[in-house]
């Protein structure tokens, strides 16, 4: 699931890349590789958005995935 994720936000289709991500999460919210495929998703669907309240929302929930994560 999460090389499909990689490959999807590779290809830019970042909407299948969250969505992908989900299905991990689902069962492992801990997953740490799955929160930073997801946080990229979002960041690049925020960063798209023309309306501030979806931008906003996007931006925040890649954040919150990023909280209390390793550093890299």
């Amino acid at each position: 699931m999460l090389s499909r994720a990689s490959r999807a936000l590779a290809s830019k289709d970042f909407q299948w890349a969250a969505e992908l991500t989900d299905y991990v999460l689902a069962i492992d919210d801990g997953n740490v590789e799955a929160r930073r495929l997801k946080a990229a998703a979002l960041g690049e669907l925020g960063e798209r958005q023309i309306s501030a309240i979806a931008r906003n929302y996007y931006l925040s929930a890649a954040q919150y995935l990023l909280r209390d994560l390793p550093a890299r």
